[in-house]
């Protein structure tokens, strides 16, 4: 950082500028070039801690520390955050904002108990952002600079916290983890509700399970993050710890949307079957999945819905005419790739609000499912299932659907799978299905902690 010292001094003093001649906050940023190194050294830093990559790792962004974070809650959660984002970018110094976003599957029924460091929209720009893209690496300073700052003291307390971004953490003994809660009652007696409603208007709804865990530490999250990375190399892997008290990460095969000037990709991922070591019978699986009738009809369900909300808000839409399968380590899917070229004016937030939540995470229709979702199941998702990603300042970014996942407190880790109900599914290859999703999670944390065997609470 000290050969950028000079320049990021004269950004400062130029925010302080507009801080004092508008009389309220500006953000501050100054970027530069560094030599190529790993970014996801997340065992560094602050309790503030971020990061997402793609599946083919070829961009990657980590966050440390918050400068600014926006937050909004309701149902109009997504125009007001919008709303803020506009204004930040208005009141803003420097290289372009970047914010690590994410959302509420729905407005939360108890905000005060768990995800209460999450809340139901996010945005939060990192004080350190390093970014690997296009084969470069960078670093980015963000910096809110308010009236009457002193340039010099702002300048030397952000070189001594970025000092303390190479400060690695002490490693921590092994954690021992066992199950309290498996989540099968109660997802049982969901899903008796589910199919009553699915003989009425519902033609598609997606129950998810929670399974609790006790810790007798916390688990080294930096290290389940790595572990995600190198185990499940065609899956995003997202991190997001807004304080030290509550981490939400996965790892997911599903983007919502990716958005590049006014042209967006997003997809349909719906329909699952397990995979097999044996590539002869893993073939079998794939194949017997495209034939299924039933996951067919649920993947149709999906990509009609996703067109259909696509159709108003852009000028062209492509998508091929019979899904594919997606293969993950565990678990492969029915998979439509689908392409548009937006309408003039339409944001990226504008796209997510409608699109969320498709069919493969919600139902069908939309908010009736939603509706029957927070009636019948018994627990918080929070985050689970909902849009997370990044954003920047020209309206461009990419969010996926927070699947895979699980919500870690000093204690504790709270597990999420789901799976989607048309008529004809079955309550025990459900619970299957939500099985084979766990699986990713678990078998990360069993590289990092004991597993025990203790007896189990079923709710």
């Amino acid at each position: 950082m000290a050969y950028a010292q000079q320049e990021l001094k004269q950004r400062i003093e130029q925010a302080v500028g507009h801080a004092n001649a508008y009389q309220r906050p500006i953000i501050a940023s100054y970027s530069w070039e560094i030599e190529a190194q790993d970014v996801n050294s997340l065992t560094h830093g602050t309790t503030e801690r971020y990061y997402f990559t793609t599946p083919d790792r070829s961009m990657r962004a980590i966050g440390f520390g918050i400068a600014k974070q926006l937050k909004a809650s309701g149902h109009d959660r997504f125009l007001r955050i919008q709303s803020k984002w506009s204004n930040l970018n208005r009141d803003h110094v420097g290289d372009d904002l970047f914010a690590f976003c994410g959302f509420s599957f729905s407005e939360l029924k108890a905000p005060d108990y768990r995800w209460s460091s999450f809340g139901e929209a996010s945005m939060t720009v990192p004080k350190f952002l390093f970014l690997e893209r296009d084969g470069r690496t960078t670093v980015t300073l963000f910096a809110t600079i308010d009236p009457h700052s002193n340039a010099e003291q702002t300048l030397n307390q952000l070189a001594s916290d970025y000092a303390e971004l190479h400060q690695p953490k002490a490693n921590r003994f092994v954690t021992r983890i066992r199950m309290t809660r498996d989540g099968n009652e109660a997802f049982e007696a969901s899903f008796h509700q589910a199919t009553q409603l699915l003989q009425t208007s519902l033609k598609k709804i997606v129950l998810a399970r929670e399974v609790v865990y006790e810790m007798d530490q916390a688990v080294d999250l930096a290290g389940l993050v790595r572990e995600l990375e190198r185990s499940q190399p065609g899956s995003y892997i997202f991190f997001f710890q807004p304080t030290v008290d509550e981490a939400f990460l996965g790892a997911t095969p599903e983007r919502l949307v990716l958005k590049e000037g006014n042209q967006i990709k997003t997809a349909a991922v719906a329909g699952s079957a397990p995979r097999h070591a044996v590539e002869q019978t893993d073939d079998v699986l794939g194949l017997a999945l495209l034939e299924d009738k039933k996951n067919r009809v649920e993947h149709s369900i999906v990509v009609d819905s996703i067109t259909s909300t696509l159709h108003d808000l852009s000028t062209r839409i492509e998508k091929p005419d019979q899904p594919m399968l997606l293969k993950n380590r565990h678990i492969q899917h029915l998979y439509t790739p689908i392409t548009a070229t937006l309408a003039p004016d339409v944001t990226l937030l504008q796209i997510i609000e409608k699109l969320h939540p498709t069919p493969a995470l919600g139902g069908e229709p939309k908010l009736e499912a939603v509706k029957a979702i927070r009636e019948i199941e018994t627990f918080e998702r929070g985050w689970y299932g909902s849009p997370v990603g990044w954003m920047d300042g020209q309206e461009n970014g990419e969010f996926i659907v927070a699947i895979r996942s699980g919500l870690f407190t000093e204690r504790s880790a709270i597990l999420y799978a789901g799976c989607g109900l048309v008529e004809g599914s079955q309550l025990t290859s459900e619970l299957d299905e939500t099985e084979t999703k766990l699986s990713p999670m678990l078998q990360a944390l069993s590289h990092l902690c004991t597993l025990e065997k203790d007896d189990v609470y079923v709710d």
